[in-house]
């Protein structure tokens, strides 16, 4: 895995780069706009467009569905508990990717997570589910209700066929008329909001709903993380820091890191997080720093990692999954955004969350892979970090 450097301008105009995040479909092509406008006009036509109001007491299982990636996950709690609190007696099945198996073991919910690996989102190898697989799983669950929180035709399309009577939720990519009951997609909203903002629209209205997702690691997580910290010589206070992510477009420049590192306060560990398939990438950080690191890649499940993150003094890190995991534990993070999504949007929530993001022309873009070097990443300089790094120690307060 390779850490882009900031290049050379481009040929390429980085305004020609950018896309409307609240346009009414979510593909940037316009050809595919335009073929599903038209599937969705036609579909509209043989199916009708309203429905009665959704008796949610006669609901006694309901699937929820959000099988992308692990902060989509996150963001998606709050309205996952809105829903166990508005519906005490159903049974709540959570369909989510094997990536976030074991987010509901330290979430504090009810629901029955209901591990399925979309081939649409499944990045590695192993098994790789198909529209017809979820369908059947679907089926088998016999729901009377499916609330889907992505918009995602292939997600619908499975709804529809296992027969579910009530099907709820937004139709960012289409087949919008499968759904009994559509959302409509609100602009200038966070993605909590809108999960909760989709419940509300299909009749479901919690009191005082909790938008910051929050998780509360066991005692054995606790007991994890402390025989790794032992096993590593872990005994200052921690700066944990978040390198690597599977988008390059995320990633900051090798190079920082490095600096970063060899400047952060000396009576601090610094350890680099990651998954085991991240450690080739982090252990190239690590030899080209001063003061080497200690690096816990592969070697913390989900739940230790949310109770090590817990005990550390701040999280450093790109946009990806454990920034909202440490700020669900009420960690101080330090998030180094690319201009590839609104903050406002997509950022990590928490009561200490701080966001570093260069926005340019381009902004946002969308993109995995950036054209033209990552320039919004190049632009977050090492003298900022380290600022805003002495600016939580110096409080000195977690919430």
């Amino acid at each position: 895995m390779s850490f882009p450097e900031p290049s050379p301008a481009s040929r390429l105009q980085p305004e020609s780069l950018r896309v409307d995040p609240d346009r009414t479909y979510a593909f940037k092509s316009s050809l595919k706009t335009t073929v599903v406008s038209i599937i969705d006009i036609l579909g509209g036509w043989f199916f009708p467009s309203s429905h009665p109001p959704i008796d949610w007491n006669s609901q006694k299982k309901v699937a929820v569905l959000r099988l992308d990636h692990l902060g989509d996950v996150m963001m998606a709690l709050p309205a996952l508990q809105a829903l166990e609190n508005a519906l005490p007696n159903a049974e709540v099945d959570f369909f989510i990717g094997p990536w976030a198996k074991d987010v509901l073991d330290i979430a504090g919910l009810r629901a029955t997570p209901r591990i399925f690996p979309a081939s649409w989102f499944t990045r590695e190898g192993g098994k790789k589910g198909s529209v017809k697989e979820l369908e059947g799983l679907l089926r088998e669950g016999r729901y009377d209700a499916a609330v889907e929180l992505r918009g995602d035709s292939r997600h619908l399309l499975a709804m529809y066929r296992a027969g579910i009577p009530t099907r709820v939720g937004l139709a960012r990519t289409g087949l919008g008329f499968l759904l009994t009951h559509r959302a409509t997609y609100r602009p200038g909203q966070h993605e909590t909001q809108r999960n909760l903002d989709s419940l509300r629209q299909a009749g479901i209205n919690p009191a005082s709903p909790e938008e910051v997702p929050r998780l509360y690691p066991r005692k054995e997580d606790e007991q994890a993380q402390k025989e790794v910290r032992q096993k590593l010589g872990i005994t200052r206070p921690v700066i944990a820091l978040h390198a690597v992510c599977s988008a390059p477009s995320k990633r900051w420049p090798l190079s920082n890191w490095q600096g970063l590192i060899d400047r952060l306060p000396e009576e601090m560990d610094i350890v680099l997080i990651g998954t085991e398939g991240e450690r080739p990438a982090i252990e190239e950080i690590q030899k080209g720093c001063r003061r080497k690191p200690f690096v816990t890649a592969g070697l913390l499940t989900l739940p230790a990692l949310a109770a090590f993150l817990k005990d550390c003094r701040l999280l450093v890190g790109v946009d990806s999954g454990p920034a909202h995991i440490a700020a669900a534990v009420g960690t101080p993070v330090l998030s180094l955004y690319s201009g590839t999504n609104r903050v406002e949007q997509w950022g990590p929530r928490g009561p200490r969350v701080t966001v570093l993001q260069k926005k340019t022309a381009c902004s946002p873009c969308e993109l995995a892979d950036c054209p033209i070097g990552n320039e919004c990443m190049g632009l977050i300089q090492i003298e900022e970090v380290l600022k805003a790094v002495h600016g939580f120690l110096q409080t000195g307060i977690k919430s």
